[in-house]
């Protein structure tokens, strides 16, 4: 068995594996939350877009979308899924597109791959510089609550189709990162991933995103909307532009 870069061979079980995750709903909830805030654009940027699972909604509701995001293998996924779309391969912290968006979201807590608190804020600056003025930035993040406790056993397990899954979490509390061992086997190869992410709760969240020069910024729960609790286990951010900038 070899183990691999994280989103690599991932890449072509990845769909399988998350197939009963909602994006549909949690594309629902982004737009319902800009649209509150008066937004009225068109181009949307995803960050982290993996296979194109959120981009695929954006687009089909008649949005101008781009998908963006480190692995070369997940691209190539959404590509194939996704035709019409542009997909960049970039790092979050340091992308450059030469172009702006009335929007820009991330989904099912990738920014929770930035280790560092000065990685996220060089995202967030990334991210403020490709927004037109009055544009939105919308993501979600696991918390330390969320990270600490992922799966109740430690281990998430099964099979989806051909694919067996065996992903074993642990929460490392001198570090402050979570471990996730990802295990997948199939008729054609198995492997395992060793993946880190780095919790970020809502104090923090909305320190980095002033930093980063966001306005009316708002921690949120999913699915009704509201302030977020302390003790969330994901939280959803939103922020936006100054219109003079």
């Amino acid at each position: 068995m070899q183990v691999v870069k994280p989103f690599s061979l991932l890449a072509r079980v990845y769909d399988a594996i998350m197939q009963d995750v909602d994006y549909e709903a949690w594309v629902d909830f982004i737009l319902a939350t800009v649209k509150a805030r008066g937004w009225q654009g068109h181009k949307v940027l995803d960050i982290g877009c993996g296979t194109g699972n959120a981009t695929f909604p954006l687009y089909a509701r008649g949005f101008e979308v781009t998908g963006l995001d480190a692995s070369a293998e997940m691209l190539r996924f959404a590509r194939e899924k996704l035709p019409p779309v542009k997909f960049v391969q970039a790092d979050f912290s340091s992308f450059e597109l030469n172009e702006r968006f009335d929007l820009i979201v991330s989904v099912f807590d990738s920014l929770n791959n930035l280790l560092k608190p000065e990685q996220f804020l060089q995202a967030l600056l990334s991210v403020y510089k490709h927004l037109t003025p009055g544009g939105m930035f919308i993501f979600d993040v696991n918390t330390t609550t969320g990270l600490r406790d992922l799966w109740e056993s430690g281990r998430a397990e099964g099979w989806s189709g051909e694919v067996y899954y065996r992903w074993e979490h642990s929460f490392d509390e001198r570090t402050g990162l979570a471990r996730v061992e990802a295990y997948c086997s199939d008729e054609k190869q198995e492997f395992t991933e060793v993946h880190f992410e780095r919790p970020y709760d809502p104090p923090e969240l909305l320190e980095l995103m002033l930093r980063a020069g966001f306005d009316n910024v708002a921690v949120l729960s999913y699915p009704d909307g509201h302030e977020a609790l302390l003790d969330e286990v994901r939280v959803w951010v939103v922020g936006e532009k100054n219109e003079g900038l």
